[in-house]
């Protein structure tokens, strides 16, 4: 299994941090993101409150700095030697991040932010609110992209390949951490080695602040989503109660997606979500 999760709860006045990523071509790029994204992330989230810039600032610069760990070359004498990329150039991860950011009187913001095809969905007044962008070649947008930077125009880059469109016809995404051979890097040098298709961890955020019948929070890699509908998600969620033991909601999720036939790898994180009085809890 490549996916790997993260939960760290808050602590009085603290953030809290979930996530679910959702590794191919191994789980390096993923469990390094387990470790290493939130530390990156809280310290630019700090930067950001106290120099008066943007929470979606933020979290770019977090995805963009961790991004960059992933591309570089192995370290050491025999590092000129090796394949450039974590876990090998074709290694890499989608990502799906909340951050819950607690505020004045008992305020919080969410910070929702993804690279890739994993879903998060917000329960508003028991309506799933989808707080992801899919990040596919197909989609418009991301094919113009892409084909800005084709250096042979006359050979699209974003291609039919197995029955999926592929950047470069080998991978069904426009955004991921890793994946170095599809990646806009140099090494730095006037006429050294450079690559370049496209493919960026540039990541989708949105803000927003938490209000009354916000409840729960669900963030699942695309093998959940394949079977299970968002609002099935959230009617599984809120039918459990306040004092439900979120780690057997989140197991009950996975467990219905692989019952209805799902075969990718299926993660899910659920969270609670605080009001006023109680701090947000989570469990994977």
């Amino acid at each position: 299994m490549e996916d790997r999760v993260a939960a760290v709860a808050a602590g009085e006045k603290q953030p809290a941090f979930f996530a679910v990523f959702d590794g191919h071509g191994g789980a390096a790029v993923a469990e390094f993101l387990e470790k290493e994204l939130w530390p990156a992330y809280k310290k630019s989230i700090e930067t950001a409150l106290s120099k008066g810039r943007s929470l979606e600032w933020a979290t770019a610069r977090a995805y963009e700095e961790v991004d960059g760990r992933t591309l570089a070359p192995p370290k050491g004498f025999f590092g000129m030697m090796m394949e450039r990329g974590m876990g090998g150039p074709k290694c890499g991860s989608c990502a799906n991040t909340a951050v819950l950011l607690p505020g004045p009187g008992g305020s919080y913001q969410l910070i929702a932010a993804n690279v890739g095809d994993s879903h998060t969905y917000l329960s508003r007044a028991g309506e799933p609110v989808k707080l992801s962008e899919d990040h596919k070649p197909n989609v418009e947008a991301e094919r113009l992209r892409i084909e800005r930077k084709n250096p042979t125009p006359g050979q699209p880059l974003v291609r039919m390949a197995g029955g999926e469109w592929r950047v470069g016809g080998l991978l069904a995404l426009s955004r991921a951490f890793g994946d170095v051979y599809l990646k806009d890097w140099s090494d730095g040098t006037r006429d050294g080695a450079r690559g370049g298709f496209g493919l960026t961890a540039e990541p989708f955020v949105t803000v927003v602040t938490l209000a009354p019948g916000d409840d729960w929070l669900i963030l699942g890699s695309d093998g959940l989503w394949d079977t299970v509908k968002s609002q099935e998600a959230i009617d599984l969620c809120r039918k459990q109660g306040p004092n439900a033991q979120l780690d057997a909601v989140a197991a009950e999720l996975v467990g219905l997606a692989q019952q209805r036939g799902s075969t990718d790898d299926v993660s899910a994180v659920v969270v609670r979500l605080p009001t006023a009085d109680a701090a947000p809890a989570a469990e994977v």
